[in-house]
């Protein structure tokens, strides 16, 4: 994965999971990207819940840990990827709605497939 530099932004939390919006860190490319046409874009701040949410802690760890795509590259992976697949926080649960798997891609203007779905968890 890039270990390129973080901004602070906003997660907005499911609805099944009592809604709100946290606090979260991600890399300006991961908001940049595009997932099944729409923008993966955060939503309008402020936080309106205690917390934040994390993608870099185990999933059974306490709080909001993201939801996220996996993409598998339609051909070579950006500069400073390697492997198959990488993983996409994204922030707005319209977008992931959307994310529907077979989904188009452009990840620092790199075409990629949805081809995994994880969905938040809040413990």
């Amino acid at each position: 994965m890039s270990s390129g530099s973080f901004v602070r932004t906003f997660y907005g939390v499911s609805t099944e999971n009592g809604g709100g919006v946290a606090p979260i860190r991600l890399q300006p490319e991961t908001l940049a990207a595009t997932i099944g046409g729409a923008a993966n874009a955060a939503p309008a701040g402020p936080a309106t819940i205690p917390g934040s949410a994390t993608i870099s802690q185990g999933r059974r760890s306490a709080g909001i840990n993201a939801r996220y795509v996996t993409v598998a590259w339609d051909g070579a992976p950006p500069d400073d990827y390697s492997g198959l697949t990488a993983r996409l926080v994204v922030p707005n649960p319209t977008v992931y709605a959307g994310a529907t798997l077979g989904a188009a891609v452009t990840y620092l203007d790199t075409a990629a497939t949805v081809v995994g779905r994880t969905p938040e968890t809040v413990r």
